[in-house]
């Protein structure tokens, strides 16, 4: 059986992840909205609170087929800034500055970003 290039290699992640347990960065990419945000922050390394927000519920409405409402939005405002944001920056990916509200700082390291298959 040939190496499926779909399959994300654990002990890829578990070097990436340092110090950080690799079931926290799992776990972390685990959630569509993280990794959409990662996806994002990946080509945007310095993006804006209000930019990830706006990105996340059009990814939403595109994966649902449905158009964003300011109810959505403030959903995923909220998610993003007391789950999401947090939960990047505690595995290392990201560095937030909330008095701001941008993101001045971003490092995905390779294996997830393969893992993600995002493109160079």
């Amino acid at each position: 059986m040939g190496y499926d290039h779909n399959m994300v290699d654990i002990s890829a992640l578990q070097s990436a992840s340092g110090e950080m347990a690799v079931d926290d960065v799992i776990r972390t990419l685990g959630n569509r909205h993280a990794r959409n945000a990662i996806i994002y922050l990946h080509d945007h390394p310095r993006a804006t609170f209000d930019e990830l927000a706006d990105v996340l519920a059009a990814s939403e409405a595109s994966s649902d087929e449905t158009i964003s409402t300011p109810a959505d939005r403030e959903r995923i405002r909220i998610q993003l800034y007391h789950a999401i944001l947090p939960r990047l920056a505690e595995v290392g990916f990201v560095r937030f500055d909330s008095e701001t509200n941008t993101v001045t700082d971003t490092t995905i390291p390779k294996p997830v970003v393969d893992a993600l298959g995002i493109g160079d």
